[in-house]
């Protein structure tokens, strides 16, 4: 039997009085609403009847072996989380979700632009039950919808991947060497971006329904947008300039040492200590290195004299040793990097959560802090592990209800 999952909120945490109704699935929005959970929000998930969020699918799984509670990245994204099941596809569904979303302050949804109003479930439909289900004088409720292109748009009915909203948004064109294609970012940055957006959006409608005297919000998040707006200089240098920024020049070259690579930067002003640093003060005054663009149009031949002294040198060091004469440097980093680093173990960023399914596992924590405190993780949940909590003790179903209910597949 799993362990009992703990959702009392902390005393100090700064969103322990917030309901949320989390609608969506995969990454972004789940992102938004782990961020929420973490600040002490009382988030419940409703997920798929028998198959769940799709995240369950997604890798890494124990020895390769997909199964649904054991997906590393589902397990990292709905940390301190309720998980209840329902079926949206059906009626009576949509009449449970109406009465969940009147319990909530905020909902978070990111169906296709159209789809929860053609059900019934959109802006003003969750509004008006969300007003129904409280006193007179409730505040408005919250809906957070994140969609790849926005509810707007010739392209609002399309759909995305990360890589195709990193190319629309800029990101892509300016990623990577000026003689290659570009260069992907790895991972799923925009729809990281796309949660951040969603939890920002989600907390600036609180507190404007609080400085309001009540008025809720639909709040429209776009992936693409969100890519774009990280576009600052390459949008400021074609405002300005009519300047298009290419790829290369302004990357730090990267070298290749004993256990990795090793990322360096040469501004002007350190140039001097960064010779000395290598033993070659020689070429302070080395016409092919004596300024910033003779040392790019000389890169192939500053790479090689630098290479002298990284190599059979380890990263870490090389990092140390560059830092100490204010030399921007950075080692790419391994997730072992990571976890062993005393930047983040003395910031206690890391942490250990026991899981039923999984035992104890290490998860990264959030990047914030309240003085010298950071926010608790407490684990994800099992699928549809809240049913009875939720529909019974929540909704008033009684355990007749829930049987019926899970008999037709609507839970």
């Amino acid at each position: 039997m799993a362990e009992p999952h703990d959702t009392a909120p902390v005393d100090t945490a700064p969103l322990d009085d917030l309901r949320v109704l989390d609608l969506s699935e995969g990454i972004a929005g789940p992102f938004c609403t782990k961020l929420l959970a973490a600040l002490g929000a009382d988030v419940i998930s409703v997920e798929a009847p028998g198959r769940g969020d799709r995240a369950r699918s997604y890798p890494p799984f124990p020895d390769d072996d997909p199964h649904p509670e054991l997906s590393g990245l589902f397990l990292y994204l709905n940390t301190g989380k309720r998980s209840v099941t329902l079926d949206l596809q059906q009626a009576s569904g949509r009449a449970l979700c109406k009465r969940l979303a009147g319990w909530a302050d905020i909902v978070i949804e990111d169906f296709a632009p159209g789809r929860l109003d053609a059900w019934g479930l959109g802006f003003e439909a969750l509004d008006a039950a969300h007003e129904a289900a409280g006193d007179v004088g409730r505040p408005g409720v919250i809906v957070v919808s994140v969609t790849d292109y926005g509810q707007s748009g010739p392209y609002r009915d399309w759909q995305a991947t990360d890589l195709t909203a990193l190319a629309l948004g800029g990101s892509l064109y300016i990623a990577g060497d000026d003689d290659r294609e570009p260069l992907k970012i790895g991972g799923r940055p925009a729809q990281f971006f796309a949660g951040l957006s969603a939890f920002s959006g989600a907390l600036l409608a609180l507190h404007y329904r609080d400085a309001s005297g009540g008025e809720g919000q639909h709040v429209d998040v776009s992936m693409l947008e969100g890519i774009a707006t990280a576009q600052e200089y390459p949008g400021a240098a074609w405002a300005y300039k009519r300047e298009i920024r290419v790829r290369g020049p302004g990357h730090a070259p990267m070298f290749e040492v004993e256990d990795g690579y090793l990322g360096l930067m040469f501004p002007q002003a350190r140039w001097p200590r960064f010779c000395e640093l290598i033993g070659r003060p020689d070429i302070e005054h080395d016409p092919r290195f004596e300024g910033a663009r003779q040392r790019r149009d000389h890169m192939d031949e500053l790479r090689e004299v630098v290479g002298e002294w990284t190599e059979g040198r380890r990263k870490a060091d090389l990092y140390h040793a560059a830092q100490g004469v204010q030399t921007p440097a950075g080692y790419v980093c391994t997730a072992p990097d990571l976890i062993e680093s005393p930047q983040f173990i003395e910031r206690e960023f890391f942490r250990e959560i026991d899981h039923p399914a999984t035992g104890p596992l290490l998860y990264p924590g959030l990047p914030l802090r309240f003085g010298t405190e950071r926010p608790p993780l407490r684990r994800a949940p099992l699928l549809g592990e809240h049913n009875a909590e939720v529909y019974g003790e929540l909704l008033g179903c009684s355990a007749a209800d829930l049987a019926r209910m899970r008999g037709a597949g609507v839970i």
